[in-house]
């Protein structure tokens, strides 16, 4: 018990300032406090100090930019990507038949990469938009990502009756959301707490890769109604050649459109923020 309370008491202290984490640590030291009295100590300074920095702008903008617009589309892109990775392979390892999507497999396994990595890329800079922009209350913000994206993304699956998320291929929509959304998101979390020395031509880099798996995958939501209608008039499934070439393809709604652009966004506005400071300070 002894061990767990020391534990609670360091990680308590690293949200707080290096320089006030060592003033705290030293009235403990004088005063030979307890690990379980230096630990409940720490949840009520830690708390003060949490409320003042809520009171300030930056958090609540992480929350409404951030945090409650892009959790759901993360949520809701996941979900398809399920539905479109789960019956290719039951199909495939159940039947050892291919799933009729009207797409060829290549441009079928295509669509799967561009919709993975673009996932994994909006995971990733949304990861690290949060963790730019919130710094000191990461552990907040970070705990209302992931709890509303969980939230939203088990859909009840998780806590559903009789247990049945158990077997095997339940487990499949909960693997896909940890590989391809939490698992990035919390390396990007990571990496922004070095986003002041990233230099701009990587910040550049970053946001055209961004972009361009967006406009890819993007791209793909418009196959389905383009094998949809090479269908009904007795063509054969498509390739991606032919995707490329047929203008049906490349067509989306604005609901898709805007839905990048805000998953795109947040990488942008860093990637802003960081070009922008170091010339106002050099003004100054």
């Amino acid at each position: 018990m002894s061990n767990l309370w020391a534990r609670s008491r360091d990680v308590l202290s690293k949200l707080l300032d290096p320089a006030e984490r060592e003033a705290v640590f030293g009235d403990f030291a004088e005063l030979a406090l307890t690990d379980r009295r230096a630990a409940e100590s720490l949840v009520g300074l830690v708390l003060r100090r949490q409320l003042r920095l809520w009171t300030r702008w930056n958090p609540w903008f992480v929350l409404v930019a951030v945090i409650i617009p892009v959790c759901p589309l993360l949520a809701r892109i996941c979900a398809g990507l399920t539905m479109g990775v789960w019956p290719s392979l039951w199909m495939n390892l159940h039947h050892g038949i291919s799933y009729r999507t009207g797409l060829s497999t290549g441009a079928l396994l295509a669509g799967l990469c561009f919709q993975g990595a673009a996932l994994v890329t909006w995971s990733w800079t949304s990861g690290f938009a949060l963790g730019t922009l919130s710094r000191r209350t990461i552990w907040v913000s970070g705990a209302l990502f992931f709890g509303l994206f969980i939230n939203l993304a088990s859909d009840g699956w998780l806590f559903s009756g009789g247990f049945s998320w158990l077997t095997g291929w339940a487990w499949l929509p909960f693997l896909i959301n940890f590989l391809f959304v939490l698992l990035p998101a919390y390396y990007g979390i990571r990496q922004s707490s070095k986003s002041q020395n990233i230099e701009i031509a990587r910040m550049i880099l970053l946001a055209l890769w961004t972009m361009t798996m967006g406009g890819l995958a993007l791209w793909t939501q418009g196959w389905g109604q383009a094998a949809l209608d090479n269908w009904s008039h007795g063509g054969s499934a498509l390739t991606l050649s032919q995707l490329v070439r047929d203008g049906e393809g490349w067509k989306v709604g604005i609901a898709q459109v805007l839905a990048t652009v805000l998953l795109t966004s947040p990488i942008f506005y860093v990637f802003a923020q960081t070009a922008f400071i170091p010339t106002r300070s050099r003004n100054n």
